[in-house]
């Protein structure tokens, strides 16, 4: 494969990673890894904010033959990683009886409640399609189709999941926060300590975003979207995608020289590890790692596969209320911005302050209800509420919710069409 002609020698990520010493993740050779792992597992400092992703819903997916990739919670039971992770060849078939995922800081010590077996794995269609006698290993990850879900045997509860993006949301030039499981490399030397079974993370910038990858011959329906980070030194020597410098299918565009506090590079190592980027007022997982350069050294890049790019078809796998959290034998969930509710049966619901609503597609960030309490259907959306927009033939206005005093039986909201408060249901 022709990957970034000219400017870099890439090490294209052909296997599984192995437990050992090709699992590498580069940090700053100016810092020592204390805070890098306190950022893995949300401690010192770096307690979940707006600052910094709760990377609890980070763990190892680790085969029976010692494979290792990592993968991330995206719903109570479902984990998103990258398809080379478990499908790397033409002829291979990947049986989820051959895979666990550990969800734990430190999969080495995780215990039995905190490892949770495999039930379905879903690839990417496209990669599978990509993969031919004469390229076992295809191109999907060029394509931006480095992509898999898997199901877990039973589901995790008292976490959120990890936020999906929407297709229009781009993370182009923001902080991202990225990590996994790895070898740990000096960002300067090249030294590598591969004795680390810990969640490692760090800080780097989304240099590169493309939403629709360009190749030759392909049709569109078979490529996805690729975002792209290099590895910057303190010294501000290495800045490879620096303005004036295209990248074949990063395209062009531009990076700082000057590293982040806590700039880190997951180039060859940790496939499938998240690159969170705080958009739209939350912490979303934007991407999974593909593939990169070999050493994780300073001016290397890494390649992740853009969800956004596939955001219709993560939404047609995963369950009804994938970002909400569970608790655990009592019924409710609790949606990051919805609040607390209990599903029933043919898409009703009882919120704890709207009532009963009948929600028929309730995925993603946002969705029509039809609401017993108002009589009408209503648009909710993580971007509005508690501003809801009732709406009917004849009559259509926006409210504001007053969620304290609003409990299941009766909602309090402001009405912007009559300019009144007012009570609705009760």
């Amino acid at each position: 494969m022709n990957r970034f002609t000219g400017l870099l020698s890439l090490c294209v990520l052909l296997t599984s990673l192995l437990l050992g010493d090709q699992r590498r993740i580069g940090k700053r050779g100016d810092l020592d890894w204390t805070n890098y792992y306190q950022l893995g597992n949300n401690s010192g400092t770096y307690l979940p904010s707006e600052l910094y992703p709760d990377l609890s819903v980070v763990g190892a997916l680790i085969s029976s033959t010692g494979a290792l990739g990592t993968a991330t919670l995206v719903a109570p039971n479902y984990i998103v990683t990258a398809a080379h992770v478990v499908k790397n060849d033409l002829y291979e078939i990947p049986d989820p009886n051959d895979w666990k995922f550990y969800l734990h800081d430190d999969f080495g010590e995780a215990s039995s409640s905190q490892i949770y077996f495999i039930e379905e794995i879903k690839v990417h269609p496209v990669w599978t399609a990509r993969q031919t006698t004469s390229n076992s290993l295809g191109d999907g990850d060029e394509l931006g189709v480095d992509l898999a879900l898997a199901k877990l045997s039973r589901s995790v509860s008292g976490i959120y999941p990890a936020r999906l993006p929407s297709t229009n949301d781009d993370p182009l030039g923001l902080r991202a926060v990225v990590g996994g499981f790895g070898t740990l490399v000096e960002g300067d030397s090249g030294n590598k300590d591969p004795s680390n079974d810990k969640r490692v993370s760090g800080e780097n910038t989304i240099d590169r975003s493309v939403a629709k990858v360009t190749k030759l011959g392909v049709p569109e329906d078979q490529r996805g979207g690729v975002l792209g980070i290099d590895f910057d030194s303190p010294q501000a020597q290495h800045n490879t995608l620096a303005s004036g410098n295209s990248v074949e299918l990063l395209g062009s565009g531009d990076s700082q020289a000057t590293p982040l506090t806590l700039e880190a590079s997951t180039a060859v190592g940790d496939s499938g590890g998240p690159a969170f980027v705080r958009t739209l007022g939350y912490w979303r997982l934007h991407g999974v790692v593909s593939y990169g350069t070999s050493e994780s050294e300073y001016g290397d890049v890494t390649v992740y596969t853009r969800l956004a790019s596939h955001y219709d078809w993560l939404i047609s796998e995963l369950p009804d209320w994938p970002d909400s959290k569970i608790f655990e034998g009592s019924g409710w969930l609790e949606n990051p911005w919805l609040g607390a509710f209990v599903p029933h049966s043919s898409a009703w619901c009882f919120h704890i302050n709207l009532g009963w609503l009948y929600i028929p597609f309730s995925k993603g960030n946002s969705f029509w209800a039809w609401s017993n309490l108002v009589q009408q259907w209503i648009w909710l959306s993580d971007q509005a509420y508690p501003f809801i927009y009732c709406y009917s033939p004849s009559n259509s206005f926006w409210m504001y919710v007053l969620l304290d005093s609003s409990n299941g039986q009766l909602i309090r909201a402001y009405n912007y069409s009559s300019t009144e408060w007012g009570n609705y249901g009760g």
